[in-house]
């Protein structure tokens, strides 16, 4: 497959040759107004040109905003835009598909870092990445919290599966097999796949999940979406005729107004999914009960997740003891609060491994232990460290993607070494086997409830069976969420 200009439901795309690959980019998958559903692409006559990546949904940096940004040409509110890379190989709808789901934690981030040339590439498989309404535009509850019911729930997963209904409708006229998708995400987009996997607005249309470095704990309740969606509205000063207000409002008054709202809250973020009983289950505890779609799943979290955030200015998430004993007390009965402390040495290195698995390794691992009853199931630690972030949140990222543009400054050094570049060649040809044929490989063992295999990611793998084993024991397969009451 390397033709250039493709056929697609909306009209024609014109991609780029790179060696051993075409790449197309900036390609919408749909369109939205300002916190309505994703529609349909009206058609274009011409062909258009797919060589630059489309425009990132409108987002805060860290706690400022930048107006002058906002209202550049690299960002816009017509971001619903996917890229697609197609290796020269194959006939027409023979390969396998990954959709990459980016992190951010749904207030941030978009598909333009990530370069899949190497995974299409190395893998043989086609690749796309997707863009998604993040932070106020994406997941604010305005609906309930304001009486109108003409805003929907969740609009950022609603614009996941939007490219996923696109995908399976488009994806065979670049050369990929639209009954072999396989969806693919890193922190919020890891959490995004679960929440996928649970919701049946997308079954169907997905037949492997992978999972780096989230669950579905760190989702919102309903109450506490709708307690955050009436603290925007007092912010943006919203009446009775709050759906006009915000259609028409200036946009760096609501990327203002979410940034308010983050300095205001502790240990929490603004805008985030939330359990609304239609798109999603109604609750963190039905969520739990849910049976997820029945698909093999690839799982896993890094060795120091939270070392990132305690890095980090500001309290995006709990990472001080005194606040990680009381959310684990408000949560959990008494004595298995207790039985957690116990697990983890009263000293800086405990206190990350206590919030690392509140917050990202043991909500991704029972998950994974539920799937594992009924469905292929395998599980990772990426343990491969750098010598101030140790195994961070997201420096995985920084090996298994080896030409893209992040820029994640406590992670970054020089040039890669030769182990560290096997490394990600490594972590990309699992993940490329697992798209293609639904198992890592031969040489990783499955997890199971009765052998809880897990590689260990580094410059050597290995393989541990239920590493950690008192501390997953603690836990007893019970997730806690800061999400759950307002901070």
């Amino acid at each position: 497959m390397n033709e250039l200009i493709v056929q697609t439901t909306a009209g024609q795309v014109e991609g780029a040759a790179l060696p051993g690959l075409t790449r197309w980019l900036g390609i919408p998958y749909a369109r939205a107004k300002r916190l309505g559903a994703p529609s349909t692409v009206d058609p274009w006559p011409d062909v258009s040109p797919a060589k630059q990546f489309g425009k990132q949904c409108p987002q805060q940096y860290g706690d400022k905003v930048r107006p002058e940004v906002l209202e550049g040409p690299e960002f816009g509110e017509d971001c619903l835009c996917l890229n697609i890379w197609a290796p020269h190989t194959g006939s027409q709808g023979a390969n396998p598909v990954m959709v990459w789901i980016h992190g951010g934690a749904f207030m941030a981030g978009s598909t333009n870092p990530y370069d899949a040339s190497a995974l299409a590439r190395e893998g043989d498989i086609v690749v796309v990445s997707i863009n998604y309404r993040v932070g106020v535009l994406g997941f604010v509850n305005f609906g309930e919290a304001l009486g109108l019911p003409s805003i929907p729930s969740n609009l950022g997963l609603r614009d996941q599966i939007a490219a996923l209904e696109w995908i399976r409708d488009n994806i065979a006229a670049f050369g990929g097999d639209p009954d072999r998708v396989t969806i693919c995400g890193q922190s919020a987009g890891s959490m995004s796949v679960s929440l996928l996997m649970l919701s049946p607005k997308a079954r169907g249309l997905f037949h492997g999940a992978i999972m780096q470095s989230g669950a579905v704990s760190l989702i919102h309740s309903r109450e506490r979406s709708i307690e955050d969606a009436r603290r925007f509205a007092e912010l943006l000063d919203l009446d009775q005729s709050g759906f006009d207000q915000l259609a028409t409002m200036d946009l760096s008054r609501l990327i203002e107004a979410q940034v308010a709202i983050g300095k205001e809250l502790k240990n929490a973020i603004p805008a985030a999914p939330w359990y609304d009983g239609d798109l999603l289950p109604a609750s963190l505890e039905a969520a739990q009960a849910h049976d997820a779609a029945p698909v093999p799943l690839l799982a896993g979290a890094t060795h120091d997740e939270m070392r990132l955030f305690e890095l980090m200015p500001g309290d995006i998430l709990p990472t001080k003891w005194p606040d990680l004993e009381a959310l684990l007390h408000s949560q959990l009965p008494q004595d298995q609060a207790e039985r957690v402390v116990a697990a983890y040495p009263r000293n800086r290195r405990g206190k990350t491994a206590l919030a690392t698995d509140m917050h990202f390794a043991m909500p991704t691992r029972n998950f994974a232990e539920r799937h594992s009853r009924t469905q292929p199931t395998w599980f990772y630690r990426f343990d491969y460290a750098h010598p101030i972030a140790a195994a961070a949140h997201g420096l995985d990222l920084t090996v298994f993607w080896p030409f893209s543009g992040l820029k994640m400054a406590i992670v970054r050094g020089g040039p890669a070494s030769g182990r560290r570049k096997a490394l990600g060649e490594r972590m990309r040809a699992h993940v490329a086997h697992f798209v293609r044929h639904g198992t890592p490989g031969k040489d990783w063992p499955a997890y199971t409830p009765e052998h809880r295999m897990v590689r260990l990611y580094n410059l050597e793998d290995g393989l541990a069976e239920n590493p950690d084993a008192e501390r997953f024991a603690a836990w007893a397969g019970r997730d806690v969420s800061p999400g759950v009451v307002r901070g």
